[in-house]
C-alpha cells in the first residue's frame, strides 16, 4: 500500500514539475510586454526572452527523465532515482536560495516539489 502510494506520488511529482513549463511558458508574452517598457536594449529583451523559454524546456526535460526514472524503477532498476535525486536536489536548493534571496514564498513550492520527489521514491527503492 505505502509503494503504491510512493508510486503514485512520485509520478504526479514528476508530472507537475514537466507540465510546471507550461504554466512558466505561458508567461513569456506578458514577461516581453513588461521588458518593453523598461529600459533595456532590444537584444536583451531577446535574450532574456530565449532564456525564459529555455527554463521551459528544461522543466519539461526534468520532469521526463523523473518519469523515466519512474519507469525503469517499476521495471526493477534501482539505479534509476539517481537522476531523480539530483533533480529533487536542485530543486530542493533552487526553492530554498530563491526564498531567502527574493522573500517569495511562491519558490517553496520548488522546494516542496524536490522534497515529495526525493521522499517519495524512498520506499520504491526497496526490492
Amino acid at each position: 500500500m505505502l509503494r503504491t502510494f510512493a508510486s503514485v506520488l512520485f509520478l504526479l511529482t514528476a508530472l507537475v514539475i514537466a507540465l510546471g513549463a507550461f504554466g512558466h511558458d505561458s508567461h513569456a508574452a506578458r514577461l516581453a510586454i513588461e521588458l518593453g517598457k523598461q529600459a533595456l536594449d532590444a537584444h536583451d529583451v531577446k535574450v532574456i526572452i530565449l532564456v525564459w523559454h529555455f527554463v521551459s524546456g528544461c522543466m519539461i526535460v526534468f520532469g521526463m527523465l523523473c518519469i523515466w526514472a519512474w519507469w525503469r524503477a517499476r521495471h526493477g532498476e534501482r539505479s534509476a532515482f539517481f537522476i531523480s535525486d539530483l533533480i529533487g536536489l536542485f530543486y530542493i536548493v533552487t526553492g530554498l536560495l530563491s526564498v531567502w534571496y527574493s522573500g517569495i514564498v511562491f519558490f517553496w513550492l520548488f522546494f516542496a516539489l524536490g522534497v515529495l520527489l526525493i521522499i517519495s521514491s524512498l520506499p520504491l527503492r526497496r526490492a
